[in-house]
């Protein structure tokens, strides 16, 4: 019983500030939630545990992730007194608050704490700002709301397809949100106070990359960089200079590609179609594309493994089902450059695959990969790249692999195992 009462004497001797470990703005956002809600004296100890951590008022503070939030305690505690009827205290934390400035580049802010304050004191209202001024960019779409959902929730459901590999629907969901919002934002405003970094060219470049379609991606991608979305993200803005570079060398239709510059439109037009109707499950259509690929670029790479897949899915193919997902990701890890990593899950699909001359080839190419980084430490692996490149064209002895995909001197030893 004496050691309850010591627990319980405890409990209510000790600070509160041991039992309140969240960060500052959990009570700041706790806060404003209160205040919408009309709860003027709850909101006030939240700001105040607020302010306790963090005292300076700060537009646009970081918080989590990528959200950021305008961070005026004083405002919003002046806000809560004069909702009160406490005058004084409103008047000290609306001063207090024009006092740091912040609050000078919020222009709704701005003008109520001004209109608070000539109410409360009859002190005439400090000048007002103007509102900012919009950055033209040219070919960008006109912002406003698309399918009955602010742009920034299908904006944020896209960053949650990305993370999950379904480029799909990351790419319906971020065109949602572009076709909402075409101005992109280091910090874009979403509701109340809250901010994200708003960069819709760069992801929906990097997923059309990794559907494959590099015209499609290189397009996106090049508008990120002429709006300069991501110049102030530095691991962002090294990943768009490398995906630059790599679409350019991959994108149907490139200098050395076998397309036409008058063709090249209707082919990665065509590939863009292909591929939405293979994710469809749409087989017969899906294939009527590709094959239309290939009837002009004989050799294009991506239009015939998705043909395989479509056999194998179908049951038309040497496998009764599809190939399996190590097949996908080790392509992807092929063409981003990182040859151990795509030997290691192509090696995984071969058991399913070993009829698929797509495979053979993919692994000839990274094991070309690994004899290039290696030099001539790596004799074996330019042995092993030859024997997959023999196996492929055993397979399906038409099998060419891209230029417009793969190095001039990968094509070169595949082009030495063919026939004579």
């Amino acid at each position: 019983m004496c050691r309850m009462r010591f627990i319980l004497i405890m409990l209510v001797v000790l600070p509160a500030s041991l039992f309140a470990q969240a960060p500052w703005y959990v009570a700041y956002e706790r806060a404003l939630s209160a205040q919408e809600a009309g709860d003027w004296k709850a909101s006030v100890p939240l700001l105040q545990d607020a302010v306790a951590q963090k005292p300076e008022p700060k537009l646009k503070a970081k918080t989590y992730g990528l959200r950021f939030v305008n961070y005026f305690p004083y405002f919003h505690l002046g806000e809560a007194y004069y909702h009160m009827g406490e005058k004084q205290k409103a008047l000290e934390n609306f001063d207090l608050c024009l006092k740091y400035g912040e609050i000078r580049q919020a222009p709704e802010e701005f003008a109520l704490l001004n209109s608070r304050r000539g109410e409360l004191s009859g002190i005439a209202a400090a000048p007002e700002v103007p509102p900012p001024m919009r950055v033209e960019t040219g070919d960008v779409p006109a912002g406003g709301e698309s399918a009955g959902l602010p742009w920034y929730v299908s904006y944020e459901t896209g960053l949650a397809y990305m993370e999950s590999g379904d480029w799909l629907n990351a790419i319906e969901n971020l065109k949602a949100a572009l076709a909402a919002n075409g101005i992109p934002r280091r910090y874009a405003r979403t509701y109340g106070m809250w901010f994200i970094t708003y960069i819709p060219y760069y992801e929906l470049g990097e997923a059309y990359f990794n559907q494959g379609m590099w015209q499609v991606a290189l397009r996106y991608l090049e508008t990120s960089d002429r709006l300069g979305e991501v110049k102030e993200m530095e691991a962002e803005s090294r990943n768009l200079k490398s995906l630059l570079e790599e679409a350019r060398l991959k994108a149907v239709g490139g200098k050395k590609g076998p397309v036409s510059d008058e063709l090249k439109g209707y082919v990665n037009d065509q590939i863009a179609q292909a591929v939405r109707l293979y994710n469809e499950d749409d087989n017969a259509k899906a294939e009527s594309a590709f094959r239309s690929v290939l009837r002009i670029d004989p050799y294009n790479s991506v239009a015939r493994s998705y043909l395989a897949r479509i056999a194998l899915r179908s049951g038309t193919g040497d496998q009764s089902s599809p190939p399996p997902a190590e097949f996908s990701r080790g392509v992807l890890e092929l063409v981003k450059g990182h040859p151990e990593q795509a030997i290691r899950l192509l090696k995984s699909a071969e058991p399913a695959m070993e009829s698929d001359a797509s495979l053979h080839a993919y692994l000839g190419v990274a094991y070309c990969l690994r004899h290039r980084a290696g030099g001539k430490k790596e004799k074996d692996a330019l042995r092993s790249a030859r024997l997959e490149f023999r196996r492929a064209i055993a397979i399906d002895p038409s099998y060419r692999l891209d230029t417009t995909l793969f190095a001039k001197d990968v094509t070169d030893i595949f082009q030495r195992e063919l026939p004579k």
